[in-house]
């Protein structure tokens, strides 16, 4: 059976899409519905819940414990000499949380405190105008990387 230029340009869910099995040796066909099921399970993004912060000099942000991937914006109004991001404590953080934290301004010193993790690595000790970074929790270690 042929198909039109237009058919083919306005695929339904059920077609057919062909795929490989190694074990099998053998073409296989996926429908584009369980592709696109498996592409998201697989493939897609994190959905982080937003913070939008104001800090002023000296602050101290804890970052919700609820084991969600979260990102914490800061916006401060200027140059801060000093801050401080609290962490989940281990005994909230879930298994592959992220955590991404970016700054409109410089803070000159700049801590991340781990809340009784083991350790975090990679975090920065001060954050210029637009710096961003993410920490990730792992549960068998207890830290945040």
């Amino acid at each position: 059976m042929s198909r039109n230029y237009t058919e083919l340009l306005n695929p339904t869910g059920a077609e057919l899409v062909p795929t490989y099995a190694q074990q099998q040796s053998t073409p296989l066909w996926l429908s584009l519905t369980g592709f696109l099921s498996y592409f998201q399970t697989n493939f897609t993004s994190a959905t982080y819940l937003t913070t939008i912060s104001t800090p002023g000099d000296g602050f101290s942000i804890n970052i919700e414990a609820d084991g969600q991937s979260r990102w914490a914006l800061l916006r401060p109004t200027g140059t801060l000499a000093t801050g401080t991001i609290v962490l989940p404590a281990i005994g909230v953080a879930a298994d592959g949380q992220e955590i991404i934290i970016s700054s409109t301004e410089v803070i000159t010193s700049f801590t991340v405190d781990g809340n009784d993790a083991t350790a975090v690595y990679g975090a920065p000790t001060s954050m210029a105008v637009g710096d961003k970074f993410t920490l990730r929790y792992n549960t068998q270690t207890t830290s945040w990387y």
